[in-house]
């Protein structure tokens, strides 16, 4: 916990109404927990010795917010059954929780005052183990009318609980005496016996059974490692990459017809959700399946894979020398550089060099038997290795020097943006703004990642300033510059066409006929003069290993003018501004085909059919153009590319499917309401509250688009992670106390971006929180104002172009 000395634990007594709220009620609520020893007074009672008394408090912290509950006067004796506990609060003062009978309530007295002298309130009368031995056989002796039964008998010795684990060690014990749970642990352990394994031969034996009917041992693996942890991102409470086995069998059990009967009892504290992914993710070989204590195996291995690989993996090379050696088909005489086969050549042209052998191309060729937590731990210890360091400034609240700021005038973008000037929307949008401020800039500065205190965590490599908003950047407007550029590079005019000219529309978008109905691509700049460009008749003139080169060699042989300069330089910038976002964990709504994009940067094998039918289906069929489309694409991805190694450790992407990499890079595409929920905190309401169930409802009712702006509204930010456990801060709904004005009109819903809340009134009708949540998503112009600006700065952000 931040300041005031406060202590890192608190008291029941200091949760806040509505700060912690009970979910539901256990079983393990009725088992008392055991107290440990060093908490345990051991004493003969307490005197009060300070002539002023003793004050009783509320808690156990010392504050502004603790209650005076009473005062012991000097001399009193508190006798040992109403001293509870003994605990050291946060400034090392011996504290004692007690029930004396004239204050009528539980509360905290302190063994001596802090500061000054140091003066001692109360001291703690010895405790004589003999005496109050002798004491309780005397009892028993006059209590006991047999006298052979009175000599025997002696004093119950309690048990003494030294470590936590003493404790919730006796705790789980008494918890499974429990009827409730006993019967279910027995089905749950005979289960789990069922599933054993008795020896190393057995093992080997399942190993070899555990591979699913029709596939190869490698993609047999890559689907199981696939669901695996499919199931353990589903459960909840789990660390990332794992889950038990006991839970994992039932899931898997439950996905097969023959054996859901057998887990019918013991598998109903398993939310249905897990059962869904898994059977999502085996639908198509679940018939092939193995029995599930072969997969478990395979299982097994897997993790003991993975296990050794987060130790390996920094100590292998992802990309081999050789690889770019000009002798072996490679553009450098030694080292990877960009031009190489994933990025520029194709699959045929390939085949044509050798490819020599190696520990990388092993990799990536194993690549799906890693889990994506595997890789991504390995990615951001690389991240982490490779973060420019940034010296502290002497205020803690204040950003260092090196952190710079752009400036970022919105007000002008958007004007600009509503225009129908290509000219203005080029010079004066956000992703233009960003461009020109950042021009000199190396890829170091983009790889800070300095975390301000009091910036929820958010990493930055710059400071953002909103001309003419008055708002202060501690993360909500640094995460908006970065969602505002991406927005506006697929922006679309009036007629389709690009707005700035770095992204078009794909044919499939155009026409919305096909996959991919949504996507973009890299734009081409109108006034190519390249080769690629020219027309079929003339590509017959050329021999086919002049098309070899052509294709192979596109980015060597394209004929630059100014106007594909400019469109190479924004799509180097793109790919900064892409690969800063990923580093500081901001997710981009990117929507750029798979093949073409992101199977080539991960350089996963992918056809040019599959590649042109994602984009044009029409040519696809027709065979039209196809080989200068793709080319002009995989030109183009170079300097996307360029933009992204220059931030990002582009060597390690190869670790990854292009399915995983667009995940990392893009988030989630639909705004998962229910993965929202999970992580939500109420402030002022709960759970069962009327308006937040309609807040919920009227959530799920909008259309992915309006759920967009609502996440932009309250977090700066379009895209949700993948998963709970990647979320950096919950989502708080806060009561907003305004009332209805004057003329009966309800207030509207406000946010802070910096810190994912939500202010919301408390509207008695579902209609009219839509209406209201509508407006305020689809109108807000501006950030929230934490000071008033000057009239200069205003004028700056609201004067005409």
């Amino acid at each position: 916990m931040e300041g005031g000395g406060r202590a890192w634990t608190w008291d029941e007594s200091e949760a806040v109404d509505g700060g912690l709220q009970l979910i539901g009620n256990g079983l393990g609520r009725s088992v008392p927990l055991p107290k440990l020893e060093r908490f345990n007074p051991k004493c003969a009672g307490l005197k009060v010795v300070y002539t002023g008394g003793a004050v009783v408090r509320s808690d156990l912290e010392i504050y502004d917010g603790s209650r005076s509950i009473g005062t012991i006067s000097s001399g009193t004796i508190i006798p040992p059954h109403e001293v509870i506990e003994r605990r050291h609060n946060s400034c090392g003062v011996v504290r004692y929780l007690i029930d004396h009978a004239p204050i009528g309530e539980r509360g905290w007295i302190s063994s001596r005052i802090r500061g000054g002298k140091e003066e001692y309130i109360v001291e703690m009368l010895p405790f004589d183990e003999e005496d109050n031995e002798e004491e309780d056989n005397e009892e028993e002796e006059e209590n006991d009318d047999d006298d052979d039964a009175s000599s025997s008998s002696s004093v119950a010795i309690l048990p003494q609980y030294i470590t936590p684990e003493d404790s919730a060690r006796e705790w789980y014990t008494n918890y499974m005496k429990l009827p409730q749970t006993k019967d279910k642990s027995d089905d749950r352990n005979t289960f789990s016996e069922s599933m054993k394994i008795e020896s190393i031969e057995e093992f080997e034996q399942l190993l070899k059974s555990g591979v699913i009917s029709g596939m190869s041992d490698l993609s047999s693996d890559a689907l199981i490692a696939e669901t695996y942890e499919r199931i353990a991102d589903a459960l909840p409470h789990r660390s990332e990459g794992g889950c038990s086995f006991v839970d994992c069998a039932l899931v898997l059990c439950a996905s097969q017809p023959n054996q859901q009967e057998t887990t019918k009892n013991i598998s109903n504290s398993i939310d249905a959700i897990v059962f869904e992914v898994a059977a999502e993710s085996v639908l198509h070989v679940q018939q092939k399946l193995p029995p599930t204590q072969a997969l478990l195996a395979r299982i097994a291995m897997l993790r003991a894979l993975n296990r050794r690989a987060r130790y390996g993996l920094p100590w292998l090379p992802i990309k081999s020398p050789q690889e770019g050696s000009a002798i072996l088909g490679g553009l450098c005489g030694f080292g990877a550089s960009l031009e190489r086969a994933g990025h520029t050549w194709d699959t045929t042209s390939k085949s044509q060099w050798v490819q020599a052998p190696s520990i990388s191309s092993r990799l990536r060729n194993c690549r799906q038997v890693m889990f994506t937590s595997t890789k991504k731990f390995f990615l951001d210890s690389v991240m982490d290795a490779t973060t420019t360091p940034t010296s502290l400034s002497h205020d803690e609240y204040e950003l260092p020097r090196e952190v710079r700021t752009v400036r970022v005038n919105r007000l002008k973008a958007r004007r600009a943006m509503s225009s129908d000037d290509s000219t203005i929307k080029k010079k004066h949008s956000v992703f233009s703004q960003l461009q020109r401020e950042m021009r000199g800039w190396s890829g170091s500065q983009l790889r800070r990642g300095f975390v301000a205190k009091g910036h929820g965590g958010q990493k930055r490599a710059f400071k953002v300033k909103l001309v003419g908003e008055g708002v202060n950047d501690y993360s909500g407007p640094y995460r908006e510059v970065f969602t505002d550029a991406i927005q506006e590079v697929t922006d679309l005019d009036p007629s389709g066409c690009s707005s700035l000219g770095v992204l078009d529309p794909t044919a499939n978008n155009q026409t919305d006929v096909g996959e991919g109905r949504d996507l973009f691509m890299f734009a081409s700049s109108s006034n190519d003069t390249s080769e690629l460009n020219m027309s079929e008749k003339n590509r017959d003139l050329l021999s086919s290993e002049e098309r070899t080169l052509l294709n192979s060699f596109s980015s060597l042989t394209h004929k630059k003018n100014e106007s594909s300069r400019e469109v190479e330089e924004a799509l180097s910038y793109l790919g900064k501004l892409v690969g800063t976002a990923t580093r500081h964990g901001i997710p981009c709504d990117l929507p750029l085909p798979l093949g073409a994009v992101w199977k080539r940067l991960s350089e996963e094998n992918i056809s040019v059919e599959s590649i042109i039918k994602e984009i044009d289906v029409i040519a696809y069929k027709t065979n039209e153009n196809t080989e200068m489309q793709s080319a002009t694409q995989r030109r183009l991805l170079n300097s996307f590319a360029e933009g992204m190694s220059s931030v990002l450790p582009a060597e390690l992407l190869s670790m990854f499917t292009g399915e995983q990499l667009r995940d990392i890079v893009c988030g989630n595409p639909d705004i998962d309401v229910d993965l929202l929920r999970k992580v939500v905190e109420y402030e002022g309401y709960s759970e069962s509250d009327e308006v937040i169930f309609n807040f919920w409802e009227v959530l799920r009712e909008m259309t992915n688009s309006e759920r967009k702006l609502f996440l932009q509204f309250v977090w700066a930010r379009n895209r949700l992670p993948l998963k709970e456990s990647d979320f950096e801060a919950p989502f708080k709904i806060q009561k907003d106390n305004k009332t209805v004005d004057e003329d009966g009109d309800y207030p509207l819903p406000s946010a802070s971006t910096c810190f994912f809340s939500l202010s919301l009134p408390e509207y008695p009708e579902k209609e009219i929180l839509k209406q209201k949540l509508l407006f305020a998503i689809e109108n807000s112009t501006t950030m929230e104002s934490d000071y008033q600006t000057n009239d200069v700065e205003i004028n700056e952000g609201w004067r005409g172009m």
